[in-house]
């Protein structure tokens, strides 16, 4: 799972909290680790290639246990004693977390890679066995790894990697003889998939000397769609098309008609220009302009012909018809540094609508880690919904651009807006049923159920379930989709796991959509997790800062900070987004909230009364009945202490 590991976040250059995997506090003054750690028969190359010498990084209460990954797995404790599991699957799920980014991972992440050929309940049981046997190995020490009914965790700060220390001595991968995770044979494809690529990783760091780790997911293998159901999220992104022809949206769409009298938009993406690059540069600029397509036709269900293959072959008889404007990609590789340029322009005479630019690390981009330009991607799919809804005046295209219309009443808010809304998905529907019109039909759900909208809501969860199901059957690898499906099962049935495996497919596919980082950091809110959420929140703030959506992410930076206790960033980021929507019923329970907390009472009371004008009446038993997610966690208990300290009514 995308998880991050906030006891040792950085800033890159370009304003990007990152998190650097088995970074520990104070690793800087780390001293060598001795080789003598674990039996001679488990000595290797790379332990010697640290040197020999006591462990002093920190006294040995803090950091009692070392990890060895380098060569046949082991884990001992500070006088050297191997308190390594039996099992092998114990061992594997050990390594696994602790190469996580987090040290953490879900449960059923670990059920998928460990136990993948049995049923769900048998590979739960097998879980909860293993970690019953990490415990019993671990004796008093067991709170070393811990797990709660979603995910389970490794405390990082109590543990030492030998695989750390080895990148420390700057040591290529052709000096290091021990494999990563020797011998360890589990048999299942899953795992096997997944160590795979680690190693892969592995020796990627070690050659070009830092963490393969940005906020971005790991590339995974693809699988085969085929073999998994719809509501088990798949682990890889889909294969790209291959033609220049119209792409149409990964997945396909069995559903869809093509009666007389349907159009579709197209638009031609040009091949890309590239200045300087190398061959990691022309794979990284191929892999950018995937995304760039992939973007485009999950956000807006538009038709993308792709020059790069070959030559448009859009017949009249196919009924597509090409927007009169076209994006194209520009690289320039200079040094150690890339210029990113994304332009939007005429399709016949080149005049630019929109010009875009980023620079940024020539090697992080070129290892497929595209940090701050992913931006240029949102903006882009932004710019082209703007033109589409404002210039493209084609009468026969006019049912195409339905879905446009619908997502920005989406976002209006209001009782009205989501009826129009809700009508115009349904009218697409009947013209072309696509995934991400039934995910936004679902979406609309939470809002009316957020906002109170009905005493009675349970037909309303009903139907959110129900087009959520058919979002998925119909394309299971649409990020906007999934994101939008994710954000119902955390938000309605606060199905958390589940919804966090869909968030990572979504965010795996197009890392470039804020929506999907936007709603993943909604969840780390109801689950308890608010300083998580900060972090991914600021993220999001890069990604869609020219959005015109940009008040819903500075409601999630507002919710995120005031359950994280930043009441200060809270107030900032509420009262900006509160200037486009000011009857936001969320943005003003957070800013009553917030502004007690911060002493400013009079502040507190104007935002209750606003809050109590817009819900007709407020209470805090009302609210902790209404089934609001996250009230029962520590973050829920300041939002609602700060509530009853403005004055709010508890009956």
């Amino acid at each position: 799972m995308l998880q991050f590991n906030y006891h040792q976040s950085i800033d890159l250059p370009f304003g990007i909290p990152i998190s650097l995997p088995g970074c520990l506090p104070g690793a800087a003054g780390m001293a060598d680790w001795s080789p003598d750690a674990r039996s001679t028969a488990c000595q290797t190359s790379a332990s010697e290639a640290t040197g020999a010498g006591p462990v002093d990084r920190m006294n040995k209460e803090q950091n009692p246990f070392r990890m060895f990954l380098l060569g046949p797995f082991a884990l001992v404790d500070a006088e050297g004693r191997s308190v390594t599991p039996k099992s092998k699957k114990a061992q594997a799920l050990l390594a696994m977390l602790a190469l996580s980014a987090r040290g953490s991972r879900s449960r059923i992440w670990l059920r998928d890679k460990l136990w993948s050929d049995r049923s769900d309940d048998q590979a739960a049981a097998s879980l909860r066995q293993a970690l019953l046997d990490i415990n019993k190995t671990l004796g008093p020490a067991r709170d070393l790894l811990i797990a709660d009914k979603n995910t389970v965790w490794l405390d990082m700060d109590r543990l030492v990697l030998d695989t750390d220390l080895v990148v420390r001595t700057k040591r290529s991968a052709d000096q290091i003889t021990d494999e990563l995770l020797e011998g360890i044979d589990i048999r299942d494809p899953e795992f096997e998939d997944w160590l795979t690529l680690e190693r892969q990783n592995w020796y990627s760091r070690l050659n070009v000397g830092q963490v393969h780790d940005v906020f971005e997911p790991r590339q995974q293998p693809s699988r085969d769609i085929a073999k998994h159901s719809a509501l088990l999220p798949l682990t890889g992104a889909p294969d790209m098309p291959r033609r220049g022809k119209s792409v149409e949206i990964a997945g396909g769409n069995p559903y869809r008609r093509t009666a007389d009298g349907d159009w579709q938009w197209i638009m031609v993406l040009q091949p890309p220009i590239v200045v300087g690059a190398g061959e990691g540069g022309q794979i990284a600029t191929t892999r950018f302009q995937n995304l760039i397509a992939k973007a485009i036709i999950d956000g807006l269900a538009i038709g993308v012909s792709d020059l790069s293959f070959t030559l448009p072959d859009i017949e009249e008889s196919e009924q597509q018809i090409s927007l009169p404007i076209c994006l194209q990609l520009r690289l320039t590789f200079d040094g150690d540094m890339v210029m990113i340029e994304l332009v939007m322009k005429h399709l016949i005479n080149n005049r630019i609508y929109w010009l875009g630019s980023q620079a940024i690390n020539r090697m992080q981009f070129e290892r497929g880690e595209f940090g701050t330009a992913a931006a240029l991607i949102s903006q882009a799919v932004d710019q082209l919904a703007y033109f589409q809804e404002t210039q493209a005046n084609d009468s026969r295209l006019s049912q195409d651009g339905l879905l446009i219309d619908a997502v920005n009443a989406i976002f209006r808010l209001s009782r009205g807006d989501l009826d129009n809304a809700e009508r115009r998905l349904e009218e697409q529907i009947q013209y072309q049923p696509r995934s991400s019109t039934f995910a936004w039909l679902s979406f609309i759900r939470t809002f009316q159920v957020g906002q109170r909208f009905n005493a009675l809501d349970a037909h309303l969860i009903e139907e959110a379930q129900a087009y959520a199901r058919k979002a998925l059957e119909l394309d299971p690898q649409n990020s906007v989709s999934l994101a939008l499906v994710g954000h119902v099962h955390s938000f309605l049935f606060c199905e958390y796991d589940y919804a966090a495996n869909l968030f990572e497919k979504s965010i795996r596919l197009n890392p470039a959509l804020p929506l999907s980082w936007d709603l993943y950091a909604m969840l780390h809110c109801y689950a308890g997790q608010p300083d998580k959420a900060v972090a991914m929140a600021r993220w999001v703030q890069e990604l869609g800062v020219y959005s015109p959506h940009k008040y819903y992410f500075d409601t999630t930076k507002c919710i995120a900070a005031a359950l994280a206790g930043d009441h200060a960033a809270a107030i900032a980021a509420g009262e900006e987004a509160l200037r486009a929507r000011p009857n936001f019923n969320s943005l003003l329970r957070y800013l009553a909230s917030s502004h007690a907390h911060f002493d400013d009472l009079g502040g507190a009371r104007h935002y209750l009364q606003r809050l109590e004008a817009v819900e007709g009446s407020f209470s805090i038993n009302a609210f902790q009945g209404s089934g609001y997610p996250l009230l029962n966690t520590g973050g829920g208990q300041i939002l609602i202490d700060g509530l009853l300290k403005a004055g709010a009514k508890l009956r």
